[in-house]
């Protein structure tokens, strides 16, 4: 069973991976915080892919017009968190956002994920047939989802620095679980190194 699921995993990872290829342009790499419930620490990083981009000239009431960038972007992400005496999570999640960004720099982006996250359960024993109590490894295997909208500045429009930070307020439910599923609240504060 669990070689199963290994294999199930780099099926996946390989339909995955020939799906990216099919974008040509990468638009940043992201390093963050990403904090389960604010405090429980973690790391996560990413990729942005551009799907489709489009300015909009927006008109303003002194004679003069803006030009806002508008992207679809896919962004494969990896990372974990650690709940101290409750749980370490390990999750893969690809996300599909649409990003809007003013001529200053400044952006929002909203978007779903859908993916992968297992989690890891310290200092749990199991009794054998004969009564003796036995350290275990324990764990779940959850299908997750997660919604999210971030505000950030991109540094490059006004000065000579390929990055941009953001901060990422998200929601990850997961099932199954009892009765259903459970929710998750995380906080992402981030860089991103810009590439294109």
């Amino acid at each position: 069973m669990r070689m199963m699921r290994i294999v199930l995993l780099l099926v996946f990872l390989f339909i995955f991976s020939n799906c990216m290829a099919q974008f040509k342009t990468i638009e940043s790499i992201n390093f963050s915080y990403y904090g389960e419930m604010i405090t429980h620490p973690g790391l996560k990083i990413s990729a942005d892919f551009n799907i489709t981009e489009w300015d909009k000239i927006k008109s303003t009431n002194k004679d003069s017009s803006k030009t806002i960038n508008k992207n679809i972007l896919i962004s494969p992400a990896l990372g974990f968190f650690c709940h101290r005496r409750y749980q370490t999570g390990l999750f893969f999640i690809p996300e599909i956002k649409y990003k809007r960004q003013n001529p200053k720099g400044r952006f929002y982006e909203v978007g779903i994920g859908l993916g992968y996250l297992r989690t890891f359960i310290p200092n749990t024993y199991e009794v054998n047939s004969s009564g003796e109590v036995n350290k275990t490894n324990a764990g779940y295997n959850y299908f997750a989802t997660n919604h999210f909208i971030s505000f950030g500045k991109d540094l490059s429009i006004k000065k000579d620095l390929d990055l941009a930070y953001f901060i990422k307020p998200q929601f990850m439910y997961v099932v199954p679980n009892f009765p259903n599923g459970i929710g998750y609240f995380a906080l992402e504060l981030g860089i991103k190194y810009i590439l294109n």
